[in-house]
């Protein structure tokens, strides 16, 4: 503040001296060139001081604000008693009504739920399997796997491996065309479960030349169903 005047007091004197040496021209018929110097002079200080008053006052400005903005942000930062203790109050307050109305629910009794006992709650989501069954499950798939691959490979249907020709041909030349003879050797020879069991069989049961083409036809077509 005592800045401030400081600048004003001088810009008053500046201000009053040229007023006067304005003033004494009015009576002068002529005007002296030192009066020009003089005037652009104290003119020059005037603009001197009024700028550095300007400047004292945009400094003096920004004191201000900022002296404003950290009153701000401390009043932010902290809550006043007065705004805390309303809010306790009304917490008092809504306990107490939550007391009173658990108060009021307690007391009243449902008389139709008396006597049903009600399944405890599990959640779904909680709940493991059990490995017991788990496991039986996955022993049960094994079990029904190694009876898959043990299982015995399906027995040759010879009859339905002979084309229609190939059957009136071994028939005429084999079994003398006795198609009823033909069809039990068939039964018979879908019981093995090998070829050398069949050709075995065959040997035995039969009076074939086995060394005839004829039977080593049907022989390699017996062969070639066991492949």
């Amino acid at each position: 503040m005592e800045k401030k005047n400081e600048y004003i007091d001088r810009l008053l004197q500046n201000l009053q001296s040229l007023e006067a040496k304005v003033s004494t021209i009015k009576k002068d018929e002529s005007v002296s060139f030192s009066f020009f110097r003089d005037a652009f002079q104290q003119g020059q200080e005037v603009m001197r001081l009024l700028h550095e008053l300007e400047m004292f006052q945009i400094e003096d400005m920004k004191h201000q604000m900022e002296k404003l903005l950290l009153f701000l942000s401390e009043s932010r930062s902290r809550k006043p008693a007065e705004e805390v203790k309303p809010l306790e109050c009304e917490d008092e307050i809504v306990d107490s009504s939550a007391a009173e109305e658990r108060k009021f629910v307690d007391t009243r009794k449902n008389t139709y739920a008396e006597g049903i006992a009600l399944p405890a709650y599990t959640n779904p989501r909680n709940t493991e399997p059990k490995k017991e069954e788990a496991s039986e499950e996955f022993s049960g798939v094994a079990r029904s796997v190694n009876d898959v691959i043990q299982a015995p490979p399906p027995r040759l249907d010879i009859k339905r491996g002979l084309s229609l020709n190939d059957r009136f041909y071994f028939q005429r030349e084999l079994f003398d065309n006795d198609r009823e003879a033909m069809n039990t050797m068939m039964i018979r020879l879908n019981a093995f479960d090998n070829y050398g069991d069949t050709e075995r069989y065959l040997r035995e049961k039969t009076s074939w030349d086995f060394k005839d083409e004829r039977v080593k036809s049907f022989l390699e077509l017996l062969k070639k169903g066991f492949e």
